[in-house]
């Protein structure tokens, strides 16, 4: 079973860059499913390979990489060996003959071979089905990871990213919401956990989405820029939640590492993302009430480094008492001074005056 995009270990992103739309790898695959033929092509240095006794018999080539040279050496029956930055094709039409011992649940004798000599080896290996037309990856202990079509791709980008944009939209309405609650003090522990399991399933979406972008390759960059646009400045502020609302003493990296492990499931429990943050036996959420430190707004403030915003929280403590600092206390602060004190009291009066009065910034 292939892995989840989302999810997908580092060995495998690796391999989907290598075989993406656009590169000369992805060609040349393409040329071979279109003969209807097969391959079984093996990434690594071939020393490796001969010192493990994994290859034996064939053509050494040592020939610079072109597509078609690969398309035509795919005719013959044996795999081929390129070098890890697929410069070279090194051998062609070689036996393989990993070690048999290695578990493998694949039945065709040429995913088997290239199971287990992705396993022996670690390194990746490509087998094209001649019959099913089907590409399938191997990359050390991982995998198969099988190649779908581009327009099926493509297809579940394009619905991943409206999914991203209602999302991020509902997003903004309860980013709205929260800052009004901020400036008037009523803030509930109900509204926060709501607002961080939509940002924790944007997060998601959002990374799916990345990993479409990584597969289509060249065929993309219309996915990435969508992106870009819809989830633009959501991980800071999905960041500035965390840090306005975890409990004292709570480290916020471990938080969001623990979010980012739940289960879907967990996910949509209150009590669980709850406790996460820090907060046990707190009764009804809808009674409990919290004080946002002021990173979510100190956030939206123009090139306002993070170094400084820390200092301002360090001192102030809370939204309440920073938004009710003079512009002298605030040139106080270290690293602050007096244009940039001007700047921040400026833009916290602009986003209160904006978000209280309905627009939009």
């Amino acid at each position: 079973m292939s892995p989840s995009r989302r999810t997908m270990p580092d060995e495998l992103v690796g391999a989907l860059r290598l075989v993406a739309p656009g590169t000369d790898l992805r060609e040349a695959i393409e040329n071979v499913i279109r003969a209807h033929n097969g391959a079984l092509i093996v990434v690594s240095r071939p020393e490796k390979l001969e010192n493990l006794g994994i290859i034996s018999g064939g053509m050494k080539l040592g020939l610079d990489f072109a597509p078609m040279r690969l398309y035509e050496l795919a005719k013959m029956d044996g795999a081929i060996v390129l070098s890890p930055n697929v410069s070279v094709i090194h051998y062609a039409n070689v036996q393989l003959s990993p070690d048999p011992t290695l578990e493998s649940h694949e039945t065709g004798m040429r995913h088997l071979a290239g199971h287990r000599t992705a396993q022996q080896s670690g390194d990746l290996v490509i087998v094209v089905s001649e019959r099913r037309r089907v590409v399938s990856l191997y990359q050390g202990d991982f995998g198969p990871l099988v190649l779908e079509d581009i327009g099926v791709v493509l297809s579940k980008a394009n619905s991943a990213i409206a999914t991203l944009e209602k999302f991020t939209r509902r997003l903004r309405e309860e980013a709205r919401a929260l800052t009004v609650h901020e400036y008037d003090g009523a803030v509930t522990l109900r509204e926060v956990v709501g607002a961080i399991g939509n940002f924790e399933y944007s997060v998601r979406i959002a990374e799916e989405v990345e990993a479409y972008v990584r597969e289509l390759g060249s065929e993309g960059r219309l996915v990435e820029m969508q992106l870009e646009q819809a989830f633009h400045d959501v991980p800071e502020q999905y960041d500035a939640l965390i840090r306005d609302y975890a409990a004292e003493g709570v480290d916020c990296g471990e938080v969001r590492t623990r979010l980012r492990n739940f289960s879907p499931e967990q996910l949509s429990e209150a009590e669980e993302i709850t406790r996460a943050l820090g907060y046990d036996s707190v009764g009804r959420t809808e009674d409990f009430f919290l004080k946002p430190r002021g990173y979510r707004q100190l956030e939206r403030v123009p090139r306002l480094p993070r170094r400084v915003a820390e200092s301002l929280i360090r001192e102030f403590g809370s939204l309440k008492d920073l938004l009710e600092a003079s512009e002298a206390e605030l040139d106080e602060v270290e690293g602050v001074g007096q244009a940039r004190a001007r700047a921040i009291q400026r833009g916290l009066e602009r986003q209160r005056s904006l978000e209280t009065s309905g627009e939009v910034m």
